[in-house]
């Protein structure tokens, strides 16, 4: 059995959707993480070694405690493109999530609302990014941050890590929807 000091530290994506947390998710596969979850529940955290999204945006401070010596990633990016890329998100592409208890309160929890409403996204983009800065505030080794959908990679998260960079270049998935 492999000991948890013979690994690279615990890493978890405290980016809102819609900043590259898939392509984070898979930069992690990429560099042996494992198991790597997207959104996760929370009784599922206790098991990954990384992870990203709204399963872990909401418990990030509880991954702190549990994980001591775990490294945050805050993906961003500009205001005004999340927010075309949240519109887009519930327009174009919506996922109904009537019935899903659970996805309800997270979002609730991290966005105040369910749907599209520029002011209160807004609002939750600021507090969310400011939470996290004043979290770490004393711990700036702890956190990264990154803009994904700039063309950050492994340049940043490598470092970072404590690792070296893969062969592989860094996933830039569901670009399309993100650079929307």
């Amino acid at each position: 059995m492999t000991r948890d000091d013979d690994l690279p530290p615990r890493c978890w994506g405290v980016g809102l959707v819609r900043t590259g947390n898939t392509s984070f998710c898979e930069a992690l596969t990429l560099l042996g993480y494992d198991p790597v979850a997207q959104s996760p529940g929370f009784e599922q955290l206790r098991t990954l070694r990384g992870g990203s999204e709204n399963g872990v945006v909401l418990h990030y401070k509880y991954l702190d405690y549990i994980f001591p010596g775990s490294k945050f990633v805050l993906m961003t990016r500009p205001l005004d493109a999340w927010l075309a890329s949240m519109l887009h998100a519930h327009t174009a592409d919506p996922r109904p999530i009537a019935g899903q208890h659970d996805r309800i309160a997270r979002r609730m929890a991290i966005y105040e609302t369910v749907g599209y409403d520029a002011a209160i996204l807004t609002a939750s983009f600021h507090r969310h990014h400011a939470d996290v800065r004043r979290y770490f505030a004393d711990r700036p080794d702890d956190l990264l941050e990154m803009d994904i959908t700039a063309g950050d990679g492994w340049d940043k998260l490598c470092p970072f890590l404590g690792l070296p960079p893969p062969k592989a270049p860094f996933p830039r998935l569901n670009a399309g929807a993100t650079a929307i």
